[in-house]
């Protein structure tokens, strides 16, 4: 039980500072104007003045390219979401490398 709770305690240290990481290589590379944060698990990516529904696959494959960029090797899988401020918001996930 206590090796398994340790174990549980590592895997979600490394999943956070992968996160962090991934923040912070996003802040340094993404074009689009956004607030870029990490919490409940999740990278969220805050965009401004765009027109949602045209620009989503863009954002996606942008951030899709700085994550393998920076971080080719990854042994967690990465949940994302997009939004505005308004209502429009994606939820996605990059799968760990294999």
């Amino acid at each position: 039980m206590g090796k398994t709770l340790f174990n549980d305690t590592l895997n979600q240290n490394s999943m956070k500072k992968l996160r962090s990481k991934v923040v912070k290589a996003l802040k340094r590379e993404f074009t689009f104007e956004c607030t870029i944060s990490s919490r409940m698990n999740q990278v969220i990516l805050n965009v401004k003045n765009i027109d949602f529904e045209q620009h989503l696959g863009q954002l996606i494959q942008q951030t899709q390219l700085i994550i393998d960029k920076y971080f080719p090797q990854r042994e967690e899988h990465l949940c994302l979401v997009i939004q505005t401020n308004g209502n429009q918001q994606n939820t996605f996930k990059i799968w760990k490398s294999v």
